[in-house]
């Protein structure tokens, strides 16, 4: 091995030429490192599993914020997350790539641009499978070589889906791919595989690895893959594979070429047990999880404090991974992006994250009746009854959203009124109010959250959609709903009829995972985003306005751009055109 180790940038990965070098391990110019070098060391061999882990895609996630190679961004939505490109959210700053996603200006030329670069997860890949390949020669003992091997496969797997689900059946990496002579290039040009293998691939690298991953670590090693991550990206992975993007009779635009409906979904159609494996595996995960000591955090007094918790806290008891601390405070990025400028963020072009009136809807009162929503576009209302009616919702939106009248940081005695702008550009916002949740009370210069992979909740969530889906048991489809409602003190759910159920099911994972880049996916697998006011047509606004009165009005702020080919993204059109990838319908 030369003292560099290559990768190929993308799908390039898979073209005649490498197109990009990274120096990762590296002594004095007088000599080489190899691979023999490397795996002979404890130290350095460990030293590349964390090179794995921090190209791996939910590792790369600085990217969300801050520049990364060339000034593309990985995640979110170019300054922003990717909530503000769903009905959740609007990024208020027109720098965003929400705002060209929800516009529609986004395709197979500059998808890298908006919401994702695909060559950081094909990066990843290939150090996962150096790594893999490699790590038997390392000093450490059987056990340990299991353990550290089975890390690599998992987040090789994530990476797969990490690409699977935004692309549907992808090229599967599986080995070190290698092109020393143009006679080696027609090789490393895999074509796409059909979406069954790709979820086949995925899931059985998870059941492979589970018994050689520890159930836990010290608290020093926290962020590394531990056995309930595995249970977790199968369950995940299963869920997808049942939804109707995928599982159906119907694609989602029409195809006539059976090898592309094949990479886009299950070409046999619809099967209801692929439904009844996406909630096995979710039971698996929740039984799991009672023996290994996680479950669902009920610490603190106050609801509000409790659901907050969980994203400030790396200590909270249902965390099944999390990516670490991000590295956002260069520049201040996390602080501009996320948090209300001129109360946080004291310099220029904050983005100012706001969440849309469409979404809040979502919210009951914290009594668990619906909250009545009469107001009629342009028609001015007191601003007390804006206060009154947002005040009302589950704990859950006042732990994620900060409204008007209310504290930055709760406990400061300092409320602030979005009408009184003085030089707080406090207008600077579409929707009911600034995101709240990953920010709770920060200040400039604060510390970077950790963004959370996994945690239990969203567990509960996934079998209680899968096994609605299979008319399993009510009394357990309900449990499991309800177990994360009584969490922030909110009244259960009774069961009614599969199709209400469904509705029901797809509002509480709707609050519960508000933010976390679920939705964004969410309405894709469930072929939900075409519909009006989801990724498609008005977002709506609470407007404020001051004066002696204060007073607010519905108002629509946008109308966004929605066509069904979206709800797969396009390969890159330097890839289709090698010649050995075909393109997702549409594009």
């Amino acid at each position: 091995m030369k003292r560099y180790l290559c990768f190929i940038s993308g799908l390039i990965l898979f073209s005649s030429i490498l197109s990009s070098c990274k120096k990762y391990l590296e002594k004095p110019v007088s000599s080489d490192v190899t691979l023999n070098d490397v795996f002979a060391s404890r130290d350095k061999t460990e030293q590349f599993l964390w090179t794995v882990y921090r190209t791996a895609s939910i590792y790369e996630f600085p990217y969300y914020w801050t520049s990364g190679e060339n000034n593309y961004y990985h995640y979110g939505a170019t300054y922003t997350i990717v909530a503000a490109a769903t009905d959740e959210a609007d990024a208020f700053a027109n720098l965003t790539g929400a705002e060209a996603m929800n516009k529609g200006n986004w395709g197979p030329n500059d998808i890298k641009f908006y919401e994702f670069r695909s060559e950081y997860p094909w990066k990843g890949i290939r150090n996962a499978n150096i790594f893999i390949e490699n790590v038997d020669k390392a000093p450490f003992s059987d056990q340990e070589k299991r353990a550290m091997k089975a890390e690599a496969i998992f987040l090789r797997a994530l990476m797969h889906f990490d690409l699977m689900q935004r692309l549907g059946g992808i090229p599967i990496v599986d080995k070190v791919l290698k092109v020393s002579s143009a006679e080696d290039v027609p090789g490393v040009r895999i074509p796409r595989s059909t979406y069954e293998e790709t979820v086949n691939f995925i899931v059985k690298s998870c059941n492979d690895i589970a018994n050689d991953l520890p159930v836990s670590y010290s608290s020093n090693y926290r962020g590394r893959i531990i056995r309930a991550a595995a249970y977790a990206l199968k369950a995940r992975v299963l869920l997808y594979a049942a939804s109707p993007l995928f599982n159906s009779n119907e694609t989602y635009v029409p195809v006539s070429d059976p090898k592309l409906r094949a990479m886009i979904g299950y070409a046999d159609g619809y099967k209801a047990e692929r439904w009844q494996l996406a909630a096995n595996a979710s039971k698996m995960v929740l039984d799991s999880a009672q023996k290994w000591g996680l479950e669902l955090y009920k610490g603190k007094t106050n609801p509000i404090d409790r659901y907050e918790e969980i994203f400030i806290n790396p200590n909270v008891s249902e965390i099944i991974l999390d990516a670490g601390i991000q590295g956002l405070q260069t520049n201040n990025y996390f602080v501009r992006f996320l948090t209300p400028g001129t109360i946080v963020y004291t310099g220029s072009d904050p983005v100012n994250v706001g969440i849309t009136f469409n979404f809040a809807k979502f919210y009951q009162k914290a009594d668990g009746t619906d909250q009545t929503w009469n107001e009629v576009p342009g028609t001015a209302y007191p601003y007390a009854q804006y206060q009154q009616k947002l005040g009302e919702l589950d704990p859950r939106f006042q732990a994620s959203v900060f409204q008007s009248g209310t504290e930055w940081s709760r406990g400061s005695g300092t409320r602030y009124h979005f009408y009184e702008q003085g030089s707080k550009q406090l207008d600077r916002y579409n929707g009911v109010g600034f995101l709240r949740k990953f920010v709770k009370g920060v200040s400039n210069g604060s510390a970077a959250p950790r963004w959370i992979t996994f945690r239990l909740a969203e567990f509960y969530l996934n079998y209680a959609e899968a096994l609605n889906e299979v008319n399993g048991s009510s009394t357990e489809i309900t449990n499991a709903l309800n177990e994360i409602r009584a969490r922030v003190n909110m009244p259960g759910i009774s069961y009614t009829s599969q199709d209400d159920m469904r509705q029901k099911i797809r509002r509480e994972r709707g609050v519960e995972l508000a933010f976390e880049e679920h939705r964004y996916f969410d309405v894709r697998r469930w072929k939900i985003a075409g519909q009006e006011g989801v990724m498609k047509g008005g977002m709506w606004s609470l407007k404020l306005y001051g004066g002696t009165s204060p007073t607010y009005k519905l108002e629509k702020f946008e109308d966004r751009v929605w066509e069904d080919k979206m709800y797969l993204y396009p390969f890159n059109s330097t890839e289709i055109d090698l010649g050995y990838l075909i393109q997702n319908p549409g594009w």
